[in-house]
């Protein structure tokens, strides 16, 4: 335990964080009850920090005057108490006293860092709490099983390094970055310590120290942890060495380092890929800024260190398709994907939430956010799968309208479309899939084949109207009955149906099957459908 006294805008940069997944604040006043709920949440799901003595804004308290802690450390055995006695088993834990300097009598608040734990934490009136978003919830039941299952989980973020330490972590220049606008100020000596980022009795760092902060992670961490971004020129499913448009980049760096590079190769290579649009226009490749980001985000947090590979990313004709080391963590199955959540990598998570506007700002929200925006961009929701031991994003390029819409809009702007151009829009891989798209369209009324072009030239352009050159035109032969002069039969489409009708040739009717062969094999004339030997010509036997 410690206690220290914080310059006035520390102490409001505390007072003014907003609430997260990693961060909550309580009054001096609060019951050991809630000091529990918050503390077993914390432990429960990925670790975090709250401070007791900070009221709600209000309009009883605004600014510095929120601050408003305890008279004296023996005032906070409530919180000692709770951390330590009353939940079970007791959460992992540190605990700093902060009082304002000049401000001596707002007393002082006790800043509480809770590690995630191996365990599932209990309150003292039995039950189990988790962290969501800003607020921390109840779960009973299959959820809590599930969360003992995931508990039982290592990870590989907390294994020493063995040429990497202390002295090296705390003269890393993005180290010195992050905590240029951390809060409370704090030494790097401090920060590394406090955040178990190294071994108390060795020194030797650990590898989600070396992710983080070193300036090459491939140097120090013993396992292949880069990003490599290739363009591939082609859309098939397994492209070849030849259809690599330029060598593969390999980034690497800090992680935060890491995701902004890769962010910016992969909007580039996007950017340099047109497509066919509905309306019959080459035009650039889009996704929604969100998507992305959130994408990468995911494959550098949540990726599993100890498989010696790096996440790919591959950028086709057609796709983006993201490769990220190791299966889905814990308990999650590809059916809960959006729905559970689950760190492998906690304290990356939480630290990398530390940043001032931090890559993961939404915790939870990621997958469910590239889901969302893909439907508002108007395409279709990504492919989530588990091909061996990697968790794939395919992140099509292809419009969320069904393809019979699409092909309609490009006949708004084209005289046809062939079956090319057509699997090219809609994404439809098949050429008879997509075939059945335009016979569909066909037996509505709403296309027809080209004349002339058969084979591989054939194609489609909308039904054509037939202009009529005077509405007193007299019908042509076979159609006397219908009465000269009525409205009905001038509208353009009727005159088209009519059209139609004239040149459509009559369908074929089937030929009457011809039974040869002795009666006994014939169907019974009594009309039972079973063929005589075995109906009325039994008894003949």
């Amino acid at each position: 335990m410690e206690r220290r006294t914080i310059p006035a805008s520390d102490a409001l940069a505390l007072i003014e964080r907003e609430e997260s997944h990693f961060w909550d604040h309580k009054s001096s006043q609060s019951k050991g009850t809630v000091v529990q709920k918050i503390a077993a949440g914390l432990a429960n799901s990925d670790g975090g920090e709250f401070i007791v003595g900070i009221e709600d804004r209000g309009k009883q308290a605004v600014g510095l005057d929120r601050w408003q802690g305890y008279g004296s450390i023996e005032d906070t055995t409530i919180v000692l108490e709770a951390l330590a006695r009353d939940i079970e088993p007791p959460v992992p834990y540190s605990i700093e006293y902060l009082g304002i300097q000049g401000r001596e009598q707002q007393g002082l608040a006790c800043l509480v860092s809770i590690r995630k734990s191996e365990s599932v934490h209990y309150t003292a009136d039995k039950k189990v709490y988790v962290r969501r978003g800003a607020a921390t919830l109840s779960i009973t039941g299959q959820a809590v099983t599930d969360l003992s299952l995931a508990k039982g989980a290592r990870t590989y973020e907390d294994q020493l390094l063995a040429d990497y330490d202390k002295e090296d972590l705390a003269v890393e220049d993005e180290l010195a970055y992050f905590l240029r606008s951390y809060s409370p100020a704090t030494p790097a000596d401090i920060f590394i310590r406090k955040q178990r980022l190294i071994d108390r009795e060795t020194g030797a760092a650990k590898v989600s120290a070396g992710i983080l902060y070193a300036e090459s992670p491939p140097a120090v961490v013993p396992k292949r942890c880069a990003v490599k971004v290739a363009r591939y020129n082609t859309k098939e499913r397994e492209p070849r060495r030849e259809h690599l448009a330029a060598t593969p980049i390999t980034i690497e760096g800090p992680a935060r380092v890491v995701i902004d590079e890769t962010i910016a190769a992969v909007t580039a290579l996007i950017e340099s890929v047109s497509v066919l649009q509905p309306s019959g226009e080459m035009a650039p490749v889009k996704y929604p800024p969100e998507v992305l980001k959130e994408i990468i985000v995911n494959a550098v947090i949540h990726r599993d260190y100890n498989i010696s590979d790096d996440i790919l990313v591959y950028v086709f004709d057609n796709r983006v398709e993201v490769r990220s080391p190791g299966s889905l963590p814990g308990s999650m199955t590809l059916d809960t994907l959006l729905q559970d959540r689950f760190s492998r990598n906690p304290t990356i998570v939480r630290l990398l939430n530390k940043y001032p506007d931090p890559p993961n700002k939404d915790i939870g929200e990621g997958l469910r956010t590239v889901v969302a925006k893909m439907a508002e961009a108007k395409l279709q929701s990504p492919i989530f799968s588990i091909e061996g031991n990697y968790f794939v994003v395919d992140l099509g390029h292809t419009p969320l309208a069904r393809p019979h819409e699409i092909v309609m809009e490009y006949l708004e702007n084209h005289d046809e479309i062939t079956n090319f151009i057509g699997r090219s829009l809609t994404g439809i891989s098949s050429e008879n899939s997509m075939k059945d798209v335009f016979y569909a369209l066909r037996k509505a009324g709403r296309i027809e084949m080209v004349p002339g072009k058969r084979g591989n030239r054939s194609a489609w352009r909308k039904v054509q109207d037939v202009d009529s050159d005077s509405e007193e035109e007299e019908p042509p032969p076979g159609n006397m009955g219908v009465v000269k002069g009525a409205a009905s039969a001038n509208t353009p489409s009727q005159q088209g149906a009519a059209a139609r009708d004239r040149t459509r040739v009559p369908k074929k009717l089937k030929e009457r099957r011809v039974f040869a062969g002795p009666i006994r094999n014939r169907p019974c004339p009594c009309g039972s459908g079973l063929k005589h030997k075995r109906c009325c010509g039994r008894s003949e036997s």
